[in-house]
């Protein structure tokens, strides 16, 4: 999967300390991130550069989701959109099943898991080319 260019992450958590680990942790996996901690920060950083892959906390105050995931789509269809979760998967899958949202990933998570969830999103972002 990996060629020389590192998948390009943009990665949005309010919680400093959690948005910390999470760019920590895929930063040791050899991905690069652009870490944000507000919702403007992040669209403005989707529109001014390609991603491979947008991973954001469902968790935060005030986020309409859906409105959030529209707003990436507008921009830019094509690029794969993980949510980390603190709930059972089957909860988000009936509240936000026919959104944009393509991943999920429970909290907490272990570093396999979210190498297998870039890999993934990755290898989908290179079909939909």
């Amino acid at each position: 999967m990996r060629d020389a260019k590192k998948p390009e992450i943009l990665l949005w958590d309010k919680n400093t300390t959690e948005r910390e680990l999470v760019e920590e942790m895929l930063t040791n996996l050899g991905f690069s991130v652009t870490a944000v901690s507000n919702e403007h920060d992040c669209l403005r950083e989707f529109s001014n550069r390609k991603y491979d892959l947008v991973i954001f906390d469902q968790g935060l105050p005030d986020l309409d989701v859906r409105r959030f995931v529209d707003d990436l789509a507008e921009i830019d269809q094509m690029t794969p959109i993980a949510m980390m979760a603190t709930l059972a998967v089957e909860f988000y899958e009936k509240r936000f099943g026919d959104s944009n949202i393509d991943f999920l990933i429970v909290k907490p998570f272990e570093l396999v898991q979210l190498q297998k969830l870039v890999e993934e999103a990755v290898e989908l972002a290179e079909r939909l080319k």
